[in-house]
């Protein structure tokens, strides 16, 4: 991927104190301006509850209710941001070199070097820094996914870019009008649905503004601070594989996730399973990363948008490693017990969790099995419900009526692939046929013998000028599908 040549390099600049301390008062205006906006919510209550008769107390009460419940997803919102960080604990003993990259990149850009380390199933990095009793804590939160695509000179350009960024922000006044920015984002992210926000979102604005313009000058010069140590190269590449990565989860989730949890399914290994799909679409891929970068942001992001950055890296010098193109995962002594146990934090409710090859055999059998069904019942309802089989369908074909057969089954709603599930089904019942994933693809049917199992194929001679019925049950009897299986059950 090269960076887009029409954008100007930008110097990375850090906001004056002078300009963070005002954006500071400006942030914490936020606070009265919300109980002031809840008051005037409540207050509303008033006329228009006298205006009905209401008792004055009861209109009283029932201002202070809705003033208090409009304060709810503010105050819930803080506690989202402050609680502390969640994941699998990884020591040193656990992942020895990853500590130690750790360490280095903190040296060499400035950062701070973590108590701990956590590793969740998101794709994300996250500092935070706690005080409790009077002592302070430093955590660094991972994301499995992080590791999984990257190689091990990518993911140290990706932490350096972190810790010289948003992280070493932490430490100044600029880590508290991150922290209030970040605050925002949740409050109008997660909490979308609240009439205080339309008192709300004028100031927001403003705020979002001023700490738009800091934040993004923070990550800026932490992107140059980064590709100083780790290089340029790596840098923009892990900048912008950013998009890619984002693009490819949709399709994954479109192609395998979703899939899995309509059928009431959450496949274990979905990290491992993203990977396999990242490596089942190479081509795929590197077209993403020929396309050009997006030059949007969003009203409340804390970062510039990905062209920008990748821009202001253009000219850095290289600075591969030895051993920057191993897999990021070879930073663990043994990744395996850090990804299952990081597996278990997917949640989706009423789901309950099942293997790949589970997944694939339920899509795929229910898939058939309801369109089978519906293609038996309207053969039944068009020959009877003795006829509801494959060999009632045959038996009209073999007399030479196939055209006005097909056409009447149309008129009454026959499913699209009807047949095909039909035969599918009936290779279920034989025993002849499993499903399988399929990466990049989605699931598909595999014969006993191995081979692609295609429905589609086998009923080619049906849809012949001429109908060729023999050469249909001869198809089906050499894949071991017995054709009175075809059949409606019950």
């Amino acid at each position: 991927m090269n960076p887009s040549a029409s954008l100007r390099p930008l110097p990375a600049r850090t906001a004056s104190k002078f300009a963070c301390a005002m954006t500071l008062l400006l942030l914490w205006g936020f606070a009265p301006w919300t109980l002031l906006s809840a008051a005037l919510l409540g207050a509303l209550v008033i006329p228009l509850a006298q205006s009905i008769g209401a008792p004055t107390p009861g209109v009283l009460f029932g201002a202070v209710i809705v003033a208090v419940v409009a304060l709810l997803p503010p105050v819930a919102a803080f506690r989202d941001v402050s609680a502390p960080l969640q994941g699998e604990p990884v020591d040193r003993e656990r992942a020895p070199e990853l500590w130690a990259l750790v360490e280095e990149v903190a040296a060499a850009v400035g950062g701070t070097v973590p108590d701990e380390i956590l590793v969740d199933n998101d794709s994300g990095l996250y500092s935070q820094r706690v005080s409790r009793r009077g002592m302070r804590r430093a955590t660094l939160l991972l994301g499995i996914g992080v590791f999984m695509p990257r190689t091990v000179g990518l993911f140290r350009a990706m932490l350096a870019v972190h810790m010289s960024g948003s992280a070493t922000s932490l430490r100044s006044i600029e880590g508290r009008v991150w922290d209030g920015h970040l605050y925002l984002q949740t409050l109008f992210a997660k909490y979308p649905i609240n009439p205080l926000n339309l008192l709300l979102w004028p100031y927001a604005k403003i705020c979002f503004a001023a700490t738009s313009r800091i934040t993004g000058a923070r990550v800026l010069a932490g992107d140059q601070a980064a590709a100083a140590y780790a290089g340029g190269p790596n840098t923009w590449s892990t900048i912008a594989e950013i998009q890619v990565l984002d693009r490819m989860w949709d399709r994954f989730c479109k192609a395998h996730l979703d899939p899995a949890v309509e059928q009431g399914l959450l496949p274990f290994d979905i990290a491992g399973g993203f990977s396999r799909f990242l490596d089942a679409l190479p081509e795929e891929r590197a077209a993403l990363r020929a396309e050009p970068l997006s030059d949007k942001t969003g009203w409340s992001a804390t970062h510039p948008s990905l062209a920008r950055r990748v821009a202001a890296l253009v000219g850095v010098p290289d600075k591969t490693r030895p051993g920057d193109e191993a897999p990021a995962l070879s930073l663990f002594t043994d990744y395996r017990p850090v990804a299952a146990m990081v597996d278990v934090m997917w949640k989706s409710p009423g789901t309950v969790r099942a293997s790949w090859e589970e997944v694939a055999d339920r899509v795929e059998r229910n898939r058939h099995e309801e369109r089978a069904a519906r293609s038996y019942q309207v053969i039944g309802g068009l020959l009877g419900p003795s006829r509801a089989s494959l060999a009632g369908l045959l038996a009209d074909i073999d007399s030479g009526r196939r055209d006005a057969l097909f056409l009447e089954l149309d008129r009454r709603g026959f499913p699209a692939g009807g047949l095909a599930s039909m035969v599918a089904v009936a290779a279920f019942r034989s025993q002849e046929m499993r499903a399988e994933i399929r990466w990049g693809e989605g699931t598909g049917l595999v014969g006993a013998d191995g081979k692609p199992f295609a429905p589609k194929e086998l009923i080619a001679p049906l849809f012949a000028a001429e109908p060729d019925a023999d050469a249909f049950r001869k198809a089906l009897a050499d894949r071991g599908v017995d054709l009175h299986r075809a059949v409606a059950e019950g």
